[in-house]
C-alpha cells in the first residue's frame, strides 16, 4: 500500500472493511430548516379583460397555426405518396427487368417479386400480349403499369400542391 497517495487518510480502508471507531472526523450537526413566515398572499389580480381587437388577434394566431399544421401534414402526406411511387416503381421496374433476363420464377427472390408485383397489375393483365421467346418475356403490361401509377400519383401530389398553395394574383 505504499504506492497509494492516500495510505494515511482514515477514509481510505479496503472495501467492505468497517473503519474502527473514531478514525473518521465527526460529522457536522444538521440545522433544522426554518419554516417559511406566514404571510396572507394577497389575492389575485382578475386577468385584465381583452380587447375585442386582442381577442381577434388571438383567434387569427390560433387559425394560422391551425393552418400551419395542415399544411404541414398534408406536405408530409405528400412525401410519403413520393416515397411510395419510388418503390413500387423500382419493384415494378426489377419485375420487368427479371422477366426480360428470364429470372427463374422458383428463385426465393424472384418468386417474391412476381407475387408482389402480380397483385399490383392485376388491373394490367391482358391489356396487351407479352411477347416472349422460351423464358424471356417483354412484359408491355408492366410498363404501361409504371406509366399509369406514375400519372395517378402525379395528379395527386399535384392536387396536394394545389391544397396547400396561396391562390396567385392575376396582373391586369
Amino acid at each position: 500500500m505504499h504506492g497509494d497517495p492516500f495510505y494515511s487518510d482514515p477514509t481510505s480502508v479496503e472495501p467492505g472493511r468497517v473503519p474502527p471507531p473514531g478514525a473518521l472526523p465527526p460529522m457536522e450537526e444538521l440545522q433544522p430548516k426554518q419554516a417559511p413566515p406566514s404571510h396572507h398572499e394577497p389575492m389575485p389580480a382578475p386577468a385584465p379583460v381583452a380587447s375585442p381587437l386582442q381577442m381577434a388577434e388571438l383567434e387569427m394566431a390560433n387559425r394560422e397555426n391551425e393552418a400551419r399544421t395542415l399544411v404541414f401534414a398534408i406536405g408530409k402526406f405528400k412525401d410519403f405518396l413520393l416515397w411510395f411511387l419510388a418503390v413500387l416503381e423500382v419493384a415494378l421496374l426489377l419485375r420487368f427487368i427479371f422477366r426480360l433476363i428470364a429470372a427463374d420464377p422458383n428463385n426465393a427472390f424472384a418468386g417474391l417479386l412476381y407475387a408482389l408485383t402480380g397483385i399490383i397489375l392485376l388491373p394490367f393483365n391482358g391489356i396487351v400480349k407479352t411477347p416472349s421467346l422460351h423464358n424471356w418475356a417483354f412484359e408491355w403490361p408492366t410498363l404501361i403499369a409504371m406509366a399509369v401509377y406514375a400519372l395517378i400519383f402525379l395528379a395527386i401530389t399535384s392536387f396536394l400542391r394545389l391544397l396547400i398553395s396561396t391562390p396567385k394574383e392575376t396582373a391586369e
